[in-house]
């Protein structure tokens, strides 16, 4: 019995259905997630299906959660990891051997074209080697700020031969020296005694010749005071046959002459050289009823005392 002023409360309806309500949720949550999953695998094609697994099915807890099923444990891979370490048994890449033909493998070709044989980058140059220009830049000036320009002239005495008869010959000789070596001028030269010398109809007259040109010089050998050059002389001049007795030239006739020499030079002082050289002189002349150019030309030495800034 209940004590006097106090009636036992009879729970109420509301009481009793509240809990119901709550969990009325949760159980339709886990019966709709499993009708969608059975329509999704029922509009799967069959050949699709195959491949497919199901979704795990939910199950309620105690608490009413929907909780997935546990994932199967992953079974442990078998195998040793290899031992780096040890040398392998075959190499990657072994030599072909003798005697069998290697497959030609295909040139690399670009966009532009066939790529280079050799990409890799050319080796530096030495710092210390210049750079080769041109072949027509190469080479320096012959006069250049700096340079070395004198100048002689010169006296010579020439002894030469025509034919058989020999004669003295007297000149002189101008020339601009550049870095002591290089020589340009000119020269001419004389016969100071007349010879004699046949005509074509067996007369004998008197032979006066003269003959100038440009001189061309190099100096190939320099020691000391001493110098070996080479050099010639390029020009003309003209022959007469002089009448004694008329005292005037009968008959001339003009000539081409060319003597290459090659000579001695020796430096007595600062400002006086002695030269002695040697040569060959070539001689033609236009057709006259005089000499002939074998007779003309021949063998000369020359003796020069050169004057001036060396």
């Amino acid at each position: 019995m209940a004590p006097a002023g106090k009636l036992a409360r009879r729970p109420s309806g509301d009481c009793l259905v509240g809990p119901a309500l709550q969990q009325y949720p949760h159980a339709m949550a886990s019966r709709v997630t499993a009708l969608l999953a059975t329509l999704a695998l029922l509009s799967v094609p069959a050949s699709a299906a195959a491949g497919v697994q199901a979704p795990p099915s939910p199950h309620v807890s105690s608490s009413g959660s929907a909780e997935l099923a546990p994932m199967p444990a992953t079974a442990p891979i078998q195998g040793n990891p290899p031992d780096l370490t040890q040398p392998a048994s075959v190499p990657a890449w072994q030599p072909p051997e003798a005697g069998v033909a290697t497959p030609a493998v295909p040139a690399a070709t670009g966009p532009s074209g066939p790529a280079p044989e050799n990409m890799s980058p050319k080796p530096d140059k030495a710092k210390g080697e210049p750079k080769r220009g041109p072949l027509w830049t190469e080479g320096q000036p012959l006069i250049v700020r700096g340079s070395k320009v004198g100048a002689y002239i010169a006296p010579t005495f020439k002894l030469t031969g025509f034919g058989r008869s020999p004669g003295l010959m007297l000149g002189a000789d101008f020339a601009v020296i550049v870095n002591e070596r290089f020589m340009f001028g000119a020269a001419g030269t004389a016969l100071a005694t007349p010879l004699p010398a046949q005509r074509t109809d067996d007369r004998t007259f008197n032979m006066r010749t003269q003959y100038a040109g440009i001189t061309l010089a190099v100096a190939l050998l320099q020691v000391r005071f001493f110098s070996l050059q080479i050099g010639a002389l390029i020009g003309g001049g003209r022959v007469c046959l002089n009448d004694e007795r008329l005292d005037r030239c009968v008959n001339r006739a003009a000539m081409f002459v060319a003597e290459p020499e090659l000579g001695l030079s020796f430096a007595l002082t600062r400002v006086l050289r002695l030269v002695l050289s040697g040569g060959y002189r070539f001689a033609v002349a236009q057709p006259w009823s005089g000499p002939s150019d074998r007779i003309l030309s021949g063998l000369t030495g020359t003796l020069g005392l050169r004057l001036g800034k060396f």
